[in-house]
């Protein structure tokens, strides 16, 4: 399939434009020279995606007003004229106790977009979807397994389909991750005969680093930063501290999802976006090396730095690396951009003690 080059004649769809990861995307998207439409909820939303990248102009940015992504033909109007999309919308509510209300919105925005494509994208050369390496996993006791990009997460559907609301979150997270990339690849497959593009999908696991929308207060960051912000900068029991997680810096995957769209060798790959893994006391240690006089000075817990390292989710970047030739942003990196972030913002006590 042909790939979609930047420049000011091509021009790509992001979904759910002010999210985390998407306005990252935007970001380098608009650098690299290619013009936008961000779809959003509400005017309002689009008028703040405009004046965050304002410097860029109105011939490079414009947005769509896409209110509910479940509903039939949301997508209709905003694919139009596009040689891309880059697809990051998917609801996530932390207290969802139905499964349908995280499997229904991702499974339906999902192929809601591409079905979208297929009616009004006659120019569309590839679509890129943010997917999860929840969608990849199945529970793991000792630190042996290695997760790739042949793996799915069989087995959270199974206990979601047997224990509906009494499964954990995690299962039901998982579920309506991989449910909605397979129906993604399902569907191109089956319509392989009428479709002009290829499909990418992404996967990441802990992102991290610096959000670039407007956010006033811990409280109102996405879930994966008010996870980091709550393990680094506030006192956490011991067997949440050992726990551990694979990281990736949001601008690495970002750079990914636009890679993606210029990279022909990306097309119908599922690619694995991650720098390492980690626990979150070794993280804390780290902090304690770059920001001695915050610690000294009782700003930031230590925590329990004996604990042992015992790394129980790891994933295989190595398919990414080779074909889009990522360099991975360190550990060190990721944790020290996103706590100066936290830093700048004034959310660390004593923060005049800078290192």
């Amino acid at each position: 399939m042909p790939i979609v080059e930047p420049n000011q004649s091509k021009r790509v769809l992001v979904t759910g434009a002010n999210g985390y990861i998407a306005l990252w995307v935007v970001k380098i998207l608009l650098e690299q020279g290619y013009r936008v439409r961000g779809a959003v909820r509400s005017e309002e939303k689009g008028k703040k995606l405009l004046d965050t990248f304002k410097s860029y102009g109105s011939e490079q940015l414009e947005y769509a007003v896409v209110k509910d992504i479940t509903q039939d033909g949301a997508f209709d109007e905003a694919v139009r004229d596009m040689d891309a999309i880059a697809h990051t919308a998917s609801p996530l509510s932390a207290v969802s106790e139905d499964p349908d209300e995280l499997i229904q919105p991702a499974l339906r925005g999902t192929l809601g977009v591409l079905n979208s494509a297929l009616k009004n994208g006659p120019n569309i050369k590839r679509i890129v979807i943010t997917s999860s390496c929840a969608a990849l996993l199945h529970n793991v006791t000792a630190p042996t397994e290695v997760f790739d990009e042949n793996n799915w997460a069989d087995e959270a559907i199974g206990i979601v389909k047997e224990q509906g609301r009494k499964a954990l979150f995690m299962e039901k997270y998982r579920t309506s991750k991989a449910l909605a990339e397979r129906a993604a690849w399902d569907f191109t497959e089956k319509h392989k005969s009428e479709i002009g593009w290829d499909l990418v999908t992404i996967q990441p696991p802990f992102v991290i680093g610096p959000p670039l929308q407007e956010v006033k207060a811990p409280s109102e960051l996405n879930v994966s930063l008010d996870t980091f912000f709550k393990n680094m900068c506030t006192e956490r029991p011991e067997d949440v501290l050992k726990g551990s997680y694979g990281y990736v810096h949001v601008e690495d995957v970002a750079k990914a999802h636009v890679d993606s769209l210029k990279t022909e060798a990306a097309g119908g790959q599922r690619l694995i976006i991650s720098s390492g893994a980690t626990t979150w006391q070794n993280t804390r240690n780290l902090l304690k090396e770059l920001y001695p006089k915050l610690y000294a000075a009782g700003a930031l817990p230590i925590g329990y730095p004996q604990l042992p390292e015992v790394i129980l989710w790891r994933y295989d970047a190595a398919k990414s690396e080779r074909i889009l030739g990522i360099k991975y942003k360190t550990i060190k990196e990721i944790a020290k951009d996103t706590m100066d972030d936290f830093i700048a913002r004034g959310w660390i006590k004593e923060a005049q003690f800078n290192n």
